[in-house]
């Protein structure tokens, strides 16, 4: 196969392009992990802000 005029086998490119999509992969993974744990504190300090309110008003 040639690209820009180099003779590059077809075999190549095909690992290249999996090595490529495999650390794209595993950095999607480590993304979505840190959105769940910050979410799931988003949802802890929210209910934690809710007792702090019921219990202003409540006094």
């Amino acid at each position: 196969m040639l690209i820009f005029g180099v003779d590059v086998p077809l075999v190549e490119i095909i690992l290249v392009f999996a090595i490529i999509l495999f650390i794209l992969l595993v950095e999607a993974i480590v993304i979505i992990g840190m959105l769940i744990s910050q979410m799931n504190k988003t949802k802890k300090l929210s209910s934690l802000l809710d007792d702090l309110a019921k219990n202003l008003l409540n006094k």
